[in-house]
């Protein structure tokens, strides 16, 4: 990339001292800036450029004051003001006056490059990532998610679609001789996996779930189906250790309700679905167990309801536990398969309504979401609208890029525009995890990728 050393661009002004306008076809939208007069320097951003001659506008960010960044003023710049790329120096300035530590590759600032810090605290709200496929989407999220085990003490919670993070204990060869330590040294990580037998099998208690929980596998509606749901209102389930197939052979002798409940179960085949620990000697529920990070690995699973299954019972117990008041991230990978913009079977509505629910409640009690996908508009809009972070990766769809730029408004159109252009692993940052709208490239993986795409072999 180019840097520019020189001064370009007297015509500057600003109005408010918080925006500028400034005549120069040498800064782009993203890229950070140094307003200059003759006793002050003010860094700014650019976003947006329009115009022939070229008119760059942007935000003040700040004066800078003895190798630091101070809040602006508000008022009005002076005459004679110049404008000029920042350098590496001035941009880790602002990153250290909002506290932005987590590094996760290297930042574009349009005039020099520096290292891309996030901020730990912007986690404290509703992510949002989306790239379309081979963007390098899932690999960036890796990167996340190592530095949130680093630089946080955030209780994390994956749901994993595609085994694409149950090496994340595992460090790669290439990676600093540390690494394996320092992730050790952050806390524990439970991988528990569908297809695994024993203690590491991902398992759910059907007597765990609530009733509503129950009720949604049994396709019981209160309303539709309001004679059978009140009488599963009145089975006496007082054991929440109890496993399905125990219930079942209990109600195939019981009364004739109970009966009646047997068959339901029966011809829906629920209770041959692997989620549940019957035929799994030695599975620890997943309710049983407790970890700093759980990957739950739900790709072995031959039903998508089972994953779902295991996305409602890890939510409920979650907002159960809301007023203990532990901040806890969940992670959603491929979120429009758990969360979709429609959803059609119970099971299915009952996951989208929690997550609605967490989207629009849970911060205040700590929980807060990270949903990854790759088109926008298939993820339930209730729940992308509560979303003040924004990661965006190569998107060619100028439909999806309309529905960020209506959702996101804290992200410059300018800049969401540019997403199609993007190359694998680079993305656009905005939000409060992030000092200002920002272009990037990830940087490398701690730990070893799981899920990787097969090649096409070659002669």
């Amino acid at each position: 990339m180019t840097t520019h050393d020189t001064t370009f661009g007297a015509d500057v002004r600003s109005d408010d001292g918080r925006t500028f306008v400034a005549a120069t076809e040498r800064l782009s939208p993203g890229d950070l800036a140094v307003i200059e007069s003759d006793h002050e320097a003010l860094l700014a951003q650019v976003r947006s450029r329009s115009g022939s001659p070229a008119m760059a506008a942007g935000v003040v960010l700040g004066h800078l004051k003895d190798g630091r960044l101070v809040r602006p003023q508000g008022r009005d710049l002076l005459e004679q003001a110049t404008i000029r790329p920042a350098n590496r120096e001035e941009a880790e300035q602002l990153q250290a006056a909002t506290r932005a530590t987590m590094e996760v590759g290297t930042w574009q600032l349009g005039g020099a490059e520096a290292t891309l810090r996030l901020r730990p605290a912007g986690f404290a709200r509703h992510t949002f990532v989306c790239g379309q496929s081979g963007s390098g989407k899932t690999y960036a999220l890796g990167v996340v998610l190592e530095q949130l085990i680093l630089q946080t003490r955030l209780r994390l919670f994956v749901i994993d679609p595609n085994a694409d993070f149950i090496h994340l204990g595992t460090t790669r060869d290439d990676a600093p001789v540390d690494a394996g330590a320092r992730l050790r040294a952050a806390g524990d990580l439970d991988v528990q996996r569908a297809d695994a037998d024993g203690s590491d099998a991902l398992r759910v208690r059907f007597g765990h779930l609530s009733l509503a929980a129950q009720a949604s596998v049994m396709q019981l509606n209160p309303v539709t189906d309001r004679g059978e749901f009140n009488e599963w209102l009145h089975v006496d389930v007082d054991d929440p250790s109890i496993d399905l197939g125990d219930l079942m052979a209990r109600m195939a002798n019981g009364s004739a309700s109970e009966r009646a409940f047997a068959q339901r179960v029966e011809n829906l085949g629920i209770g041959g679905w692997q989620v549940w620990p019957i035929n799994t000697p030695g599975a620890v529920p997943m309710h049983e167990r407790s970890a700093r990070t759980t990957v739950l690995d739900v790709s072995g699973f031959g039903r998508h309801e089972e994953q779902l299954v295991v996305a409602l019972d890890l939510l409920d117990r979650l907002w159960a536990e809301r007023e203990q008041r532990q901040p806890a991230l969940v992670v959603i990978d491929e979120s429009h398969n758990i969360c979709p913009s429609d959803p059609s079977t119970p099971l299915q509505r009952a996951v989208t309504d929690r997550l609605i629910q967490i989207a629009a409640e849970g911060r205040k009690y700590g929980l807060w979401l990270l949903l990854s996908t790759q088109r926008p508009s298939k993820v339930h809009p209730q729940v992308v609208s509560q979303c003040d972070n924004l990661m965006l990766m190569r998107m060619n769809s100028p439909s999806d890029v309309a529905d960020l730029s209506r959702l996101f408004g804290f992200a410059p159109e300018a800049m969401l525009d540019a997403s199609p252009n993007f190359y694998q692993g680079e993305a656009l940052f905005a939000g409060a995890f992030v000092p200002v709208p920002s272009f990037g490239r990830m940087g490398a993986r701690l730990t070893i990728e799981g899920g990787i795409d097969v090649p096409v072999p070659l002669p």
